[in-house]
């Protein structure tokens, strides 16, 4: 984890961006986004606030690719980082960065939750503990991480005892979605299964992502043009067929995640809507903390009387964004750190490793 040293709290610059790879911060940034309007338009319908049909319409038309970015993003970045780390340093990052902040998130989330039931739609009790490990997808949205932690670490020891060779990764990948409606009821192993593959995907075409011709060709915005239609079609198709074979989101899911590429590949070489970059540098942080902020917004509003679902949804998704990133800064900047990664290992990494990618 990077250390944040002598800054301003309210300067949202990335610390480090590398430019020609601006377009992955664009792309988790458009990714969190709809994460976080998905939350917030979710968690108002359950405290009983209307909203437009075509609010949550369009919320759930975006929802099929939203996820399998993140695990595709996560996925070409793997080979890079196993060959810069080695497996032990590699496994000990993803402890600290994924598994760390999960466990505790999650703990401090449900206490929160059960200690001020009165202003939280979720019912929390004791039980709910055992579910960090059994069933995270009833924590909100804190699945993702050990979703993200458990499928790399699988990913880790297949790539192992295959000798790194990417197809069997992809076959194991599609194996696993098959089985995946088999064990639906449990999250746990669910969550694997349905995103093993945009992992998979993600490491195979990581050395074609990075090539300079690729990166060219992302961001032409005819490319872009062009695949607009399809996308829009598409996501219209799993609006109304999200029970769909598993094989066939995928490639739907596939079809989101390249046309946000290619939106954040063109927006970053143009260099407009460059909040987005900063968004996605934050992701992480705002993942972790967005559902408290805007439960506690939500509740401060509603007291001064403000129930319109649109003007709380207006309200609350760039708020919820915005102090998830201040909370998180100054945070570190009081040196607690340790409520975002932990440090696991570290006496055993070599100080070319302890630097954050």
């Amino acid at each position: 984890m990077m250390q944040h040293k002598n800054f301003d709290i309210f300067s949202f610059r990335p610390e480090k961006n590398d430019a020609r790879y601006a377009w992955i911060d664009y792309a988790k940034g458009i990714a969190i986004l709809l994460v976080v309007y998905r939350h917030i338009a979710y968690g108002l319908v359950a405290a009983g606030i209307s909203l437009p049909n075509g609010v949550l319409a369009t919320n759930d038309m975006l929802y099929s690719f939203r996820m399998p970015l993140f695990f595709l993003l996560s996925g070409i970045f793997f080979s890079r980082s196993i060959a810069k780390r080695g497996v032990r340093n590699f496994t000990f990052q993803k402890i600290n960065t994924l598994l760390y902040p999960y466990l505790l998130w999650a703990v401090i989330q449900i206490s929160l939750q059960i200690v001020f039931s009165k202003f939280a739609n979720s019912e929390r009790s004791v039980r709910d503990f055992l579910n960090i490990f059994l069933q995270p997808r009833t924590l909100d949205q804190l699945w993702y991480l050990f979703a993200l932690f458990n499928v790399t670490m699988l990913y880790t020891i297949v790539s192992g005892i295959t000798g790194r060779k990417k197809i069997w990764q992809l076959l194991v990948g599609l194996a696993l979605l098959g089985i995946a409606p088999y064990v639906r009821s449990f999250s746990t192993f669910y969550d694997i299964a349905l995103h093993y593959i945009f992992f998979a995907i993600g490491d195979t075409a990581a050395g074609y992502f990075f090539l300079e011709e690729t990166q060219q060709k992302f961001a032409n915005p005819v490319n872009l043009l062009l695949l607009t239609p399809l996308f829009g079609l598409l996501q219209w198709y799993y609006l109304y067929h999200q029970d769909m074979n598993l094989y066939v989101y995928m490639l739907i899911a596939l079809n989101g995640c390249l046309f946000v590429i290619l939106l954040s590949s063109w927006l970053a070489k143009i260099k407009r809507l460059e909040l987005l970059n900063v968004i996605g540098h934050y992701s992480l942080y705002i993942y972790l903390l967005h559902v408290s902020i805007f439960a506690l917004l939500r509740a401060i509003l509603l007291q001064f009387g403000v129930d319109n679902g649109v003007v709380l949804l207006g309200i609350l998704i760039p708020s919820s964004i915005f102090l998830s990133i201040i909370v998180y800064r100054v945070c570190m900047r009081l040196g607690l750190g340790f409520l975002f990664a932990g440090k696991f290992g570290e006496h055993h990494t070599p100080k070319k490793a302890a630097a954050s990618v």
